[in-house]
This record gives structure tokens, C-alpha cells and sequence, in this order.
């Protein structure tokens, strides 16, 4: 699917505990919706680890359904994951050690790093096919640097409004001096 020029997506960095329990992270993406005129809120998350947590929502998900606005939940599940080989550093390590492989640190990190990419351009055909630009994203922070080159190399404007969003701990930039306020 093109992307039309106005194709933007602003995206805060945090942890997925924060991202489905910390109440005070809703007022600060409330107020990115509105600076930047979001038409579209999507997150790394999905249904199967919501259930794990014994979670029927995520803050981003209420975010969308209170602003009247579409949602996705743009994280392969377990199945899915599976399917397109993407594992964490653990299941990399496990892998490596059943196979009596033996993995230096560089190794190690080069597969993170090839699965991280995976898993990012997933995340970017969900958001792709969700369609509401600009879109509000919220993922890990760990995969802040990664996925904004992603978005560069493909010619989408990405502004990253919170590195690793904390309420005690905000690091933020790019975003508009309203949005840059205390949580």
C-alpha cells in the first residue's frame, strides 16, 4: 500500500506495564492526540498478551474508543510469531543452547537485532493498513531508535514524542511545547 505524503507517525517509547496500567500516561497521550490531530492510536501490544496479564484493555485502546477513533493492536501473537520466526533474546539463547551452539555477545545481539526487524516491519504493515494518518504508536522503548529508521528508510515522518515515557521519568522531544508538559 502507498503512503500519501501526509503519512506521520508520532511515536512514545515506554514500558508495556505502563502501557496497560499507569494512569497517568492518559493524559499525556490524550494531549498528542490533540496536538497533533491524530486519527488513529495503535500500539505494540495484542489481545493474547492482555489476557496474560489479566487485562481486557490497554490505555492507548481507551484512548482510541473515548476519542471515537480506530485502534490496532499491531504485535504478532504467539502463533504469528512463530509463523514469521521472531523470537526474544531469551528464546534465541535457549535455541542456541539446545543446538549446543554457542553464541558470542556480537552473535547474539546481530540476532536480536534481525528479529527485532522482523517484528518492527510487521508493525508498520499493521499501520499501514489501519490507514489513519497521523497515528499515534505506542511500543517499547527499547525499539524506539530501531523502528524510527525503519520509518526513515521508508520515506514516513516519524516524531518521537517520548523515548521512554515514565511519569517520573519523561525524556521527550520533537514534540509540540503543549505535549512537553509534566504528565
Amino acid at each position: 500500500m502507498l503512503l500519501t505524503h501526509q503519512a506521520k507517525i508520532i511515536v512514545v517509547g515506554t514500558s508495556h506495564t505502563i502501557q496497560i496500567a499507569d494512569p497517568a500516561l492518559k493524559p499525556f497521550l490524550e494531549s498528542l492526540c490533540r496536538d497533533f490531530n491524530v486519527r488513529g492510536v495503535a500500539e505494540e501490544m495484542n489481545e493474547e498478551a492482555l489476557a496474560e496479564k489479566n487485562c481486557t484493555s490497554s490505555i492507548p485502546m481507551e484512548i482510541a474508543s473515548a476519542l471515537q477513533m480506530p485502534h490496532r493492536f499491531c504485535d504478532p501473537n504467539r502463533t504469528e510469531r512463530a509463523k514469521l520466526e521472531i523470537r526474544q533474546e531469551n528464546e534465541i539463547r535457549i535455541q542456541a543452547w539446545l543446538s549446543s551452539t554457542t553464541l558470542s555477545d556480537s552473535e547474539l545481539a546481530a540476532r536480536v537485532k534481525e528479529s527485532y526487524a522482523t517484528r518492527e516491519r510487521y508493525w508498520l504493515e499493521q499501520l499501514r493498513t489501519l490507514n489513519a494518518w497521523p497515528v499515534l504508536f505506542i511500543c517499547g522503548a527499547d525499539h524506539v531508535a530501531s523502528f524510527c529508521e525503519l520509518l526513515k528508510q521508508q520515506g514516513i515522518a516519524a516524531h518521537v514524542a517520548a523515548e521512554d515515557w515514565a511519569s517520573n521519568n519523561t525524556v521527550e522531544r520533537d514534540a509540540p511545547q503543549a505535549a512537553r508538559s509534566s504528565p
